[in-house]
C-alpha cells in the first residue's frame, strides 16, 4: 500500500554556489530556477495539481557534477535535465502517462 500522499512529488536542485566552488551548481550549468520556472509553469498549463503531482525546488540533491537534477518520488526516479524540452517530456511521459523517460534517467552517485 502507498502511504505517499501524491501521485508524484518532484525536486529540482535550484542550488547556487559562488563561481568556482569545488562542487559546481545545477545554477550555474544553466539549470535550476529557469527549469523550475518552466516547470511550474507546466504544472499550471497542465492543472497537474489537481492530479496529485507537487513540484518543489530545492538545494543540492548531492551529485552535482550529473546536473541540473530532478528526482521523483515515490518512486526515486533521477534525472539530468538541460533544457525546457527535457522538462516538457517528463511531464508528458512521466506525470502524465505514468512512463519514465528513461534517457534522462540518471543513477545517484555516478
Amino acid at each position: 500500500m502507498n502511504h505517499y500522499p501524491n501521485k508524484y512529488h518532484a525536486f529540482i536542485c535550484a542550488q547556487s554556489r559562488p563561481e568556482g566552488h569545488p562542487r559546481g551548481c545545477c545554477s550555474s550549468k544553466g539549470g535550476g530556477q529557469p527549469l523550475f520556472q518552466h516547470l511550474m509553469g507546466k504544472m499550471s498549463e497542465l492543472n497537474l495539481w489537481e492530479a496529485g503531482i507537487s513540484v518543489a525546488s530545492s538545494s543540492c540533491l548531492g551529485f552535482c557534477k550529473a546536473g541540473p537534477l530532478m528526482v521523483v518520488y515515490p518512486q526515486g526516479v533521477w534525472y539530468k535535465v538541460q533544457t525546457t524540452a527535457d522538462i516538457d517530456e517528463i511531464v508528458a511521459s512521466h506525470f502524465v502517462k505514468d512512463v519514465p523517460v528513461e534517457r534522462l534517467m540518471v543513477t545517484p552517485g555516478k
